[in-house]
């Protein structure tokens, strides 16, 4: 791998799970009105002979079209509403690379980054994918 393009958008999301770490500190909740900001993160790889004639691999347009329709879908509703397992961001992340992985060539992680806890949670590509 020479390159790595990364395509991210932003988005307000409710998760809706319970934090009893927060909870057991004494620390305020999250209220599920309000959300947190979150931004998704796409990362592309890809070697130097799969440049085209023009100097390119990915389409970014393109990869910024999948991933808001991702955002748009993560942000409609509380993720205890739109997902049968705890929507973890361990899970969600692994469950958008799911989803975008058959039309991203080289689709390398999914990185969902919690911006009000300062948290990153990447998904990468198993052994052997794509």
């Amino acid at each position: 791998m020479a390159f790595v393009v990364e395509v991210e958008r932003a988005f307000r999301a409710v998760q809706g799970l319970r934090s009893p770490v927060r909870a057991r500190r004494g620390l305020s909740l999250i209220s599920p009105a309000k959300g947190i900001d979150v931004v998704l993160v796409v990362g592309i790889a890809f070697a130097d002979d799969q440049l085209s004639d023009e100097g390119r691999f990915v389409d970014t347009d393109l990869v910024a079209e999948q991933i808001q329709g991702c955002c748009d879908d993560l942000a409609e509703r509380t993720w205890t509403e739109l997902f049968d397992f705890p929507p973890t961001f361990e899970l969600v992340a692994r469950h958008v690379f799911d989803r975008l992985s058959a039309g991203l060539a080289g689709l390398a992680y999914v990185e969902l980054r919690d911006k009000e806890f300062n948290v990153r949670t990447r998904y990468i590509a198993p052994a052997g994918h794509g």
